[in-house]
């Protein structure tokens, strides 16, 4: 995670914002990186760009935190 890993939540979460907010309690370490506007999240493949923070978790998802990618 962040660097490779995974890591289970047990906590019920029901948002892309819940979720960050239950990892933030787990690994206090990784809370100023999960702040960082460089990394976007991507549940079961699916890429969020804009506004993931309401985005709907659910028991199963795959979660992935990713580093945002640009080019032209």
């Amino acid at each position: 995670m962040l660097g490779g890993g995974t890591v289970v939540m047990t906590r019920t979460v029901r948002t892309v914002d819940e979720l960050t907010s239950a990892l933030r309690d787990a690994r206090p370490d990784l809370a100023p990186r999960l702040d960082d506007s460089i990394f976007n999240f991507a549940i079961n493949d699916e890429m969020l760009i804009h506004d993931a923070g309401s985005y709907p978790v659910h028991d199963g998802d795959v979660v992935e935190i990713v580093p945002a990618i640009s080019g032209g």
